[in-house]
């Protein structure tokens, strides 16, 4: 079996694949109702919330939208801090849609910085928007700084946060912090099938979806939230990636959120000291470096598609390359999810014997 260290799809545990073959129930039926509100419950435990939390059908792109769609109006002025290619593609919905982009754009492989510097010299800010784990570089954004200054603006904005490849991974409790909201989905740290968007949402930014005028319809939280009423969805959701979601959510919460989240600063200090072991230079300061990926470079002279290719063909080991600026450039280890060290022992040694037959 292949060696899976793309930051999505994640490998899945035996229980979490086992989950996938149960037979298919009725939506509108009790069985269905009673997985609904114990994944919800699972998810609260992690997002650490009380807020509602909503299941779409969809992808983490899908959940991004949604954000757009639901809690502004045409015009209404926000602001992205980016750093990635995922914060770039967050702004681009946000310009289709019709919003007033600010756009704060910073280095591929450097976090968001002078917050404050930026919004103070603006008046009125609907919405400020911030992917907290990019995952095209594997920057990890320290939304313990960020958020307070955020929500501290005269003009009161809604802070939205992307972090689809970090939240089940990474301590983001959301409630503490004023984050109004939080976006996640199924296929990274919680070590479920692709398929589930996870929009958890304040009062506060309920308040502003009233007011909200962007036409919607599958995206539209309002019917999510009169059905989540009886523990269902508007519509048909994935009901085996459902199954696959409850029975990881399971597993996580037994370990506890304090130990997942420690499993994963460990695994990611571990694997960036084994990488500078091998000489190889590291995209992210150790300061900044996500929970759940890691970026690096290959040595000069190595192609790193050439690279990936050999790293699949011959060890079973699948990682991913740039995106973007990046694209052709570096080369991205997930370390996220269902994981231990000794995978990460097996991604250094075939790193280790592929770049010796390259050079």
């Amino acid at each position: 079996m292949a060696n899976l260290r793309i930051p999505g799809p994640t490998p899945l545990l035996p229980q979490v694949l086992s989950s996938l073959s149960q037979q298919m129930i009725s939506h509108r039926g009790k069985s269905y109702e009673k997985i609904h509100q114990e994944i919800i419950l699972g998810l609260q435990y992690f997002y650490q919330t009380k807020n509602p939390i909503y299941l779409l059908t969809a992808s983490g792109t899908a959940g991004l939208e949604t954000a757009i769609v639901n809690f502004f109006s045409p015009g209404d002025q926000v602001v992205f801090f980016t750093c990635g290619e995922f914060g770039n593609r967050w702004a681009e919905i946000g310009r289709r849609f019709g919003l007033k982009v600010t756009q704060v754009k910073f280095v591929d492989g450097t976090g968001v910085k002078n917050v404050q510097k930026t919004l103070s010299t603006m008046d009125k800010i609907a919405g400020v928007f911030i992917t907290h784990n990019e995952t095209s570089t594997g920057v990890l954004n320290n939304l313990f700084e960020i958020a307070h200054i955020v929500k501290a603006h005269s003009s009161k904005p809604l802070l939205l946060v992307d972090s689809v490849s970090a939240l089940g991974g990474t301590d983001l409790p959301m409630d503490s912090l004023g984050i109004d909201v939080l976006i996640s989905a199924s296929q990274k740290a919680w070590m479920a099938s692709p398929g589930i968007a996870m929009v958890a949402v304040s009062p506060y930014a309920w308040e502003k979806h009233q007011r909200s005028t962007f036409p919607r319809y599958y995206f539209d939280l309002s019917l999510y939230e009169k059905f989540s009423q009886k523990n269902q969805t508007p519509a048909t959701p994935a009901v085996s990636v459902l199954y696959s979601l409850r029975t990881s959510l399971d597993l996580l919460k037994k370990e506890g959120k304090e130990k997942v989240f420690q499993k994963h600063i460990e695994l990611r200090d571990y694997f960036r000291s084994e990488i500078k072991k091998l000489g190889l230079k590291l995209l992210v300061a150790d300061a900044e470096a996500s929970p759940t990926i890691t970026a690096l470079f290959p040595p000069t002279g190595v192609d790193e598609k050439e690279w990936r290719n050999i790293l699949k063909d011959k060890y079973q080991l699948v990682i991913a390359g740039g995106m973007g600026e990046l694209k052709g450039k570096i080369v991205r280890v997930a370390h996220m999810g269902y994981i231990t060290k000794l995978d990460l022992d097996q991604v250094v040694d075939s790193f280790k014997k592929s770049l010796k037959e390259m050079s």
